[in-house]
Formats: structure tokens, C-alpha cells, sequence
């Protein structure tokens, strides 16, 4: 005789009373004796349990979410942290972070045991919206798709990945790249390169400095050895390590006493833009603090970039500066950069002696605090013998390199032909000393 049609007793409903009290469901209960679910319900209401819509249900709809999010929920939320941990570069596990994905995974294996709506909400602690949006697919937690993100990548070892940009509060990531966790070679630099798309705006700025389209390719990499300096020099950053991923911006601020400046900033927007990255000028800043209180206060031309994890990976992988350090105090770790190609170290000086470098009489100082001896040894191996450290009450302050060796590099960007530039090559042709104005 088939069980549909055995006679049910009041054995048969404590039976069930004590699966139902251990949280199985009514369908499932149903399902395991072979009976009809309706039997199951009405014998429990004659036993005197109370039964709630969350467990008295009907089969439920499939999850509409992808196979791989599926397959991924079913290897448990601790899994999937240590994959982001492993594979992502600047993710930042939230305790709500965690929370969440830890409840999308419970969810994912309640619905497969046929649970319903409002009895996973109640298990999970959530709000009942949360669940029909988790499986009609219009959801999905953050930290689950970063754990997406590190399953679908492929994997190199001392290498993660991470995105160019995020939505407003991280949810989306945009513009997958991957990169090392530690440079160690200029090679590492190319590869990162590579994969970064140039704007298409970069491409009409170039050309307004004089640099030939097809030949803007073949440069990007000096173009990011140039912006990375400018990081290290006027380019103030914000961000860095934030709640749910490691992101950060730049904001160019440069004096309104010298019209160049205009061209310089815009020269660094270019190099941003050539790299994939958002930059444009904004309204000039009045001045404020210090510069507000000099004997000639200026205002500044303002660039401001998008906010980017590509950013922040420069500061802590590419300068080499943990969240809390700043270029101003901190020694740059960047001894990967002596064994890069010529060109790639100079545009690199050029980005520091742009942003901080002063002509005087006889010589040319970089203020680098605290990274004189840094930026000496980089101008010796380009050629530069009169470079040096000068040192001022004990410390190390500034980098001296002399008028001619600074011409013969060029030390000044010959794009930008900003202020320092015109007054060394013054300089070069009334003493009478060659003036190199492009790199050979």
C-alpha cells in the first residue's frame, strides 16, 4: 500500500511534532514520510503546534542568481574570506561585511531544504525584503562579489586583483586589473601598465603637448613613473585604507604666481588620463593656512582625480608608504626603481624637480625631506656627479645637483616648459652651457 493512503495516527503527529520543533519543515517532513504536506499541517494543529507561513510552504521558486554565486555559497563564508583575503588587494572584511556574506550563504542552503521566506528572514535575523531580492537575483552582498571577482581572475602568485574604480560605498567594482603586492622588478611596472586603458580624451590632451599619438603608447610607462613622483611630491592624497576597500584620490593644488603652473597641472591630468584614471580640473582653491598668512598670498589652480584603489596601490606598493605615512615624514621604499630602464628613472626625478625643484644662481635644489639621499643616488645613476645631500641642523633636506648637470639630463620636464625650465635654459645660454631640451 502506497503511504499516501495509510491511515495517520496520533503517533504519527508527535512524530512529526518533534521534526517540525527541530526546525524541519513541514515539505520536508511531508517529503521524507511521503505524504501529503496539507496531512502534515492539519494533524500538527491537532497535536496543538502552531504553525507559522514561514514553515507551513509551498516548493520554492529557484534562486535566479548565477550558477558560480550558487557553487560559491555552498563553500561556507570562511572560505570565501580567506579567497578574498588571498586573491583581492585592498578588500577590507567589515564585521557587517562578514555578517552578510555569511547570511547569503546560510540563505543559498536553507532555500535548497525548502525553507520559505519569512522563516529564513527569521533564522537569519534579516528583514524579509532582503530575501526575495537575494533570489530574484537583484541582490547580492558585497563581500560575494568580491568572492566572485577572486574565483573568475585568473591567479599568479605574488600577484592580486583589484579594481580601477568603485561605486559610491564600494557595493560595484568596475575595471579589473591585476598587480604585485611587492614591485620587484620594472617589469612588474610594465605588466601593470599593460592592462590599463587609455581614455579617450588622453589622446587630444597629448597631442596639445606636442606628443604624437602613436607614439603615446610606447610612453605610457614613463608617463606612470612621472605620476608616480608627482604622488610623492605636490599631489596631496586622501583616503587610503577604508571600511570596505583601500582607495584613494589626488588633489593637485599649484600656486597661481606662475601661469605654467596651469600647463603642469594640466600635463598631470594627461599622464592620469593615459593611465586609465579620471582627472580634471576644478575650481581654483582660495588661499588658506599658512599660504594665507605669507606676505604675498596666492590662490591655486586645482586638479582633483577620481577616487581609486589603482591609486592607493601606488602609494602603499608603488612608494612604498604604509596608510599612516606621508611623503613629507617618510622615507620612500622604493629600491626597485635603480635597476629600471633610464628613462623610467628620469621622468621620475622630473616628476620630483617639477613639483618640488628651485633654480638658484649656480644650482638646482630639490626639496625632498626626508628622501634626500633617495633622490641623490637616483640623479647619480642617471649621470648627474654634482648631486648631493644638503644638510641643515642634522638633517638631510634638500638634494643639490648642479645648474649644467641638471640642464645635461634635462632635469625639467621639456612637455611641461614650466617656470624652473625656462629659468635654467636662461641660465644655460647666458653662462654658456649646453642645454639639452629632450632626453636622448
Amino acid at each position: 500500500m502506497s503511504r499516501q493512503h495509510i491511515r495517520r495516527t496520533t503517533e504519527d503527529a508527535r512524530r512529526w511534532q518533534e521534526k517540525y520543533l527541530e526546525g524541519k519543515s513541514i515539505l520536508k517532513i511531508a517529503e521524507e514520510d511521503e505524504t501529503d504536506p496539507k496531512l502534515v499541517s492539519a494533524w500538527l494543529r491537532k497535536v496543538g503546534v502552531v504553525t507559522k507561513q514561514g514553515r507551513h510552504r509551498v516548493i520554492q521558486p529557484p534562486i535566479q542568481q548565477p550558477n558560480e554565486v550558487i557553487e560559491l555559497a555552498a563553500r561556507g563564508a570562511a572560505t570565501l574570506l580567506k579567497l578574498v583575503e588571498e586573491r583581492i588587494w585592498g578588500a577590507q572584511s567589515s564585521q557587517w561585511g562578514t555578517s552578510q556574506l555569511d547570511n547569503f550563504c546560510r540563505f543559498v542552503s536553507l532555500h535548497h531544504e525548502g525553507e520559505g521566506v519569512e522563516e529564513i528572514a527569521n533564522t537569519l535575523g534579516v528583514h524579509r525584503s532582503t530575501i526575495p531580492s537575494w533570489r530574484k537575483g537583484l541582490a547580492l552582498p558585497y563581500m560575494m562579489k568580491l568572492a566572485v571577482a577572486a574565483s573568475s581572475h585568473a591567479f599568479e602568485p605574488g600577484w592580486k586583483i583589484l579594481p580601477m574604480r568603485l561605486s559610491s560605498g564600494a557595493g560595484e567594482q568596475m575595471g579589473w586589473i591585476s598587480a604585485p603586492v611587492r614591485i620587484s622588478t620594472y617589469q612588474d611596472i610594465e605588466k601593470v601598465v599593460a592592462q590599463l586603458p587609455v581614455l579617450p580624451l588622453a589622446v587630444d590632451k597629448a597631442a596639445r603637448f606636442g606628443i604624437d599619438p602613436s607614439k603615446l603608447n610606447d610612453m605610457r610607462t614613463e608617463l606612470f613613473g612621472y605620476l608616480l613622483a608627482m604622488m610623492a611630491g605636490d599631489s596631496s592624497k586622501s583616503g587610503g585604507k577604508l571600511e570596505r576597500f583601500a582607495s584613494m584620490n589626488l588633489d593637485l593644488q599649484l600656486t597661481l604666481k606662475h601661469d605654467s603652473n596651469e600647463r603642469l597641472g594640466r600635463f598631470v591630468c594627461m599622464c592620469a588620463n593615459t593611465l586609465g584614471l579620471e582627472m580634471k580640473r576644478i575650481a581654483d582653491k582660495a588661499p588658506t593656512g599658512m599660504t594665507r598668512l605669507g606676505k604675498q598670498p596666492s590662490a591655486a589652480y586645482r586638479w582633483i582625480s577620481e577616487r581609486s584603489p589603482l591609486l592607493a596601490w601606488r602609494f602603499s606598493v608603488g612608494l612604498g608608504l604604509s596608510w599612516k605615512e606621508r611623503t613629507s615624514y617618510n622615507r620612500l621604499h622604493m629600491d626597485w626603481i635603480f635597476t629600471s630602464p633610464r628613462g623610467f628613472r628620469l621622468r621620475f626625478a622630473q616628476g620630483l624637480a617639477d613639483s618640488d625643484g628651485a633654480v638658484h644662481l649656480r644650482n638646482v635644489r630639490i626639496t625632498t625631506v626626508p628622501n634626500a639621499e633617495f633622490v641623490s643616488l637616483l640623479l647619480r645613476g642617471l649621470g648627474a656627479k654634482s648631486a648631493h645631500v644638503i644638510t641643515e641642523g642634522g638633517q638631510p633636506i634638500r638634494t643639490y645637483i648642479s645648474s649644467r648637470d641638471a640642464a645635461n639630463l634635462p632635469l625639467f620636464n621639456e612637455f611641461v616648459r614650466g617656470y624652473r625650465y625656462e629659468r635654467l635654459r636662461a641660465r644655460a645660454e647666458k653662462v654658456g652651457f649646453p642645454f639639452v631640451t629632450a632626453p636622448s
